[in-house]
């Protein structure tokens, strides 16, 4: 899904889209200047929520992100073909691993729960920090949050551009920011 409020109220629209779905069912958000560096990316979420059907929420590598741990490929190339075959390469890693104890991931393109979402009470109102808050939300309830180190988008994030987002407020209360433990846990899809 690319959900899309007028407003900017990008929780808003996240949570209008998982009410859409049926109990039981997962979403895959992806940001809008975002897109998968391979075909495989459907299969690859599908067999993680398979193996881990009680995550809070499963979470994709990119180029162009702020957490380290969730960054690879070229940050500065845009040659999408440059991408797609590293995204390829990077296809054949079948490890998650366990960032609940991070502060937080770059929503370029996660799938979560409907069960998950509700039991957290959904996403905070806003544009920035939306996904961090989130991310919070689920380690508190007790959900594991997981990056598939298989899946790789590539993320445009306003390369070149000023950022559109600068202008919208941060999530209230998003403690994003600061120090935080590397994810060490991984585990690997059998």
């Amino acid at each position: 899904m690319i959900p899309y409020d007028l407003g900017a109220n990008l929780g808003r629209a996240y949570n209008e889209s998982m009410r859409l779905l049926p109990d039981g069912a997962w979403a895959i958000f992806v940001d809008h200047d975002a897109m998968p560096a391979t075909g495989r990316w459907f299969r690859q979420f599908a067999e993680a929520i398979e193996f881990l059907p009680d995550a809070g929420a499963i979470v994709a590598m990119t180029n162009r992100i702020a957490a380290p741990w969730q960054r690879c490929g070229d940050r500065e190339s845009n040659d999408y073909a440059a991408h797609r075959r590293f995204g390829l390469e990077r296809a054949k890693v079948r490890t998650l691993l366990d960032i609940t104890d991070t502060k937080g991931w770059g929503g370029v393109a996660f799938a979560l729960p409907k069960a998950a979402w509700a039991q957290v009470g959904g996403f905070a109102d806003g544009l920035g920090c939306v996904d961090h808050s989130i991310h919070f939300k689920l380690r508190a309830a007790g959900r594991k949050i997981w990056l598939h180190e298989g899946i790789f988008y590539y993320h445009f994030r306003h390369q070149g551009e000023p950022d559109p987002t600068s202008q919208y407020p941060k999530a209230v209360g998003c403690p994003c920011r600061g120090p935080e433990l590397a994810p060490w846990r991984r585990i690997s899809l059998p």
